[in-house]
């Protein structure tokens, strides 16, 4: 069975996120971005391939678009993916994924 498990990182990053949307939105809105979050993370668990490489990380990792989020992550094995960050789309990628 598909899996996913989240790095430290990727916690702080959705943590990050849902105080962003919290204190910008509504507590609402940031329980229903998170769900979105993790949804994709479980569609990425079930489906590895469809992320696809970006060069300015420099990192052995994929990452697929979910809002105006990019979740990456790296398989570990068969049915299992670790991610690894959840950044916004407007960010210094390649800076800030070499804090791994």
């Amino acid at each position: 069975m598909a899996s996913f498990s989240l790095s430290n990182k990727a916690l702080e990053d959705l943590s990050e996120i849902w105080d962003y949307t919290y204190d910008v939105w509504s507590e609402n809105q940031a329980d229903k971005y998170y769900k979105l979050l993790i949804g994709f993370c479980t569609q990425i668990a079930k489906k590895p391939e469809i992320g696809r490489n970006y060069k300015e990380t420099n990192q052995n990792v994929l990452g697929f678009k979910a809002g105006e989020h990019i979740i990456f992550y790296r398989i570990i094995e068969d049915g299992e993916i670790e991610i690894t960050r959840i950044l916004h789309a407007r960010m210094d990628l390649g800076a800030k994924m070499s804090e791994l």
